[in-house]
């Protein structure tokens, strides 16, 4: 039971950084919402970890970033795409982190899919359905230049980067808390 209320409490501060980033990298130009997923990634990877290493249970992963992600979007600024597409990378790494019996280097490929998984199902709209998120967030009181601005970053050549630095970003992450933590676990290889 004792997991549970660890999850939830990190599923928390997952959608807090979540959103931080979201504003801090919306605010400043468009391109830097890019690395949002990335730079998530790499904040939140320590935490990440220790849940990971103190839980070492099936589905784990999957459980905080879905978590984390559905309480983000409950805020009314995610979405259930990525939602979707969290929860479905989240079950493919923890095989793979379970069958690896709990690796660092495992999780970090895990974490690192959660966060391209959660720009993937941003930018899923914008590629499939343009017309119907531009009327969505002109409704919103955006002009449609501003949307087309960011449907540039989100698109192309910036969706490539927006993926690979959200797996680098977040493979990063957990071995920044691999060094934080390696003094309370020894299994930490």
């Amino acid at each position: 039971m004792e997991h549970f209320v660890l999850i939830g409490l990190m599923a928390a501060i997952y959608a807090a950084v979540i959103y931080g980033v979201g504003m801090l990298t919306a605010v400043t130009i468009p391109v830097m919402h890019v690395f949002a997923p990335g730079m998530t990634g790499l904040l939140m990877g320590p935490i990440v970890l220790f849940v990971v290493k103190t839980v070492r249970r099936f589905g784990v992963l999957t459980l905080l970033a879905g978590l984390g992600v559905a309480l983000f979007t409950l805020t009314g600024m995610g979405s259930i795409n990525c939602l979707i597409f969290v929860v479905i990378a989240g079950l493919i790494a923890d095989v793979i982190i379970t069958k690896t019996r709990f690796k660092t280097l495992s999780v970090g490929i895990g974490h690192g899919l959660t966060q391209a998984a959660y720009f993937t199902g941003g930018v899923f709209p914008f590629l499939f359905f343009l017309e119907r998120e531009l009327a969505k967030w002109q409704e919103m009181g955006m002009s449609r230049e501003e949307i087309l601005e960011y449907v540039h970053y989100f698109t192309g050549t910036f969706a490539v980067i927006g993926i690979v630095s959200a797996i680098v970003l977040g493979i990063a992450g957990i071995y920044i808390g691999k060094l934080i933590l390696k003094r309370h676990f020894k299994d930490m290889e």
